[in-house]
């Protein structure tokens, strides 16, 4: 997943993402080192961050997608991009009930 920022204090932000996905039954969590901005960003990159997350069971997805929507929501201007192959899911800060349904259809499809 990608995480943008508005403000400078990405690298902290993921930091505390980072600890709370761990809180989920995970295997791993890791901050990637990249860089890149994506095509058509408006930031700069040191305000993206990409962290990888390793699941044993897929269960613990849409707890996934509901930590993410939760953490978006709490503050403005962040973002997350969440990717699996060719398929994409863009996590905004509108309000959890706008994003539930979608979130959910997302990580249940890995599910199935």
């Amino acid at each position: 997943m990608r995480v943008f920022t508005e403000s400078g204090e990405c690298d902290q932000a993921c930091r505390d993402l980072r600890t709370e996905v761990l809180a989920l039954d995970v295997d791993r969590v890791d901050l990637v080192p990249d860089g890149a901005v994506p095509a058509g960003a408006k930031v700069d990159a040191a305000s993206i961050t990409t962290i990888a997350v390793a699941l044993a069971g897929s269960p613990v997805l849409v707890q996934l997608g509901h930590l993410l929507r939760d953490w978006v929501t709490r503050a403005n201007g962040r973002k997350i991009v969440v990717r699996d192959g060719e398929r994409s899911l863009e996590i905004t800060g509108t309000t959890a009930a706008d994003n539930r349904d979608v979130i959910e259809a997302f990580f249940r499809r890995e599910v199935e």
